[in-house]
């Protein structure tokens, strides 16, 4: 079984007060994050054999045979880590929680919107359903009555003939205007002119 640890810890800390201290400085950070490192191996280490024991004695003793070992519980994850630079200086970057990193209202926002699209989706197709049911429901096409089919024939005849006599006078219009001309243009060559007399 291999069990791994991740142990940091960030700070911001300002620069050392001189360079001769930034020195050891780095190297005591260094051993006792080495330090705790290899203590809480050795707690996790501890935690194992106590749980390897606990099943042994259950199985010599006859408890129901083997009992399955709890896995130990992990350390709490660092909410910081600090950076140490050439010249002693310390920089602590701190890890916000899961919670503030997105505002609730951003989370609001988002789902409200992927619900809007959903019901878009799913609604739409519904609607132009019903649409087009209530279209065959009402007959497509109106039936005309057939008293206004008659009407209408009629008047459509009544419409042909008053064209036709429309058209006869405007014949009888052109017959006139014609003879006319033709009645003055025998009379100008009947009448003498100015010089012949």
């Amino acid at each position: 079984m291999l069990i791994g640890t991740f142990n940091a810890d960030l700070i911001v800390q300002s620069n050392q007060t001189t360079r001769g201290a930034a020195q050891p400085a780095p190297r005591a950070a260094a051993t006792t994050a080495q330090d705790a490192e290899r203590a809480a191996d050795r707690a996790l280490a501890d935690q194992i054999k106590q749980q390897v024991r606990k099943s042994i004695s259950a199985a010599v003793q006859g408890r129901g045979g083997a009992v399955a070992p709890v896995p130990p519980t992990p350390p709490p994850a660092p909410r910081e880590f600090v950076f140490t630079g050439q010249n002693g200086e310390r920089t602590v970057i701190g890890i916000p929680n899961s919670n503030d990193i997105i505002p609730q209202q951003a989370v609001d926002i988002s789902i409200a919107f992927f619900l809007t699209m959903a019901l878009i989706i799913i609604g739409l197709p519904l609607a132009r359903a019903f649409g087009r049911r209530m279209d065959r429901k009402s007959g497509g096409t109106a039936q005309i009555p057939t008293e206004v089919s008659a009407q209408l024939a009629h008047l459509s005849q009544a419409v042909d003939a008053i064209a036709v006599e429309v058209e006869r006078i405007s014949e009888g219009q052109r017959f006139t205007t014609r003879l006319l001309s033709e009645q003055r243009d025998a009379a100008r060559d009947a009448l003498p002119s100015g010089t012949n007399r």
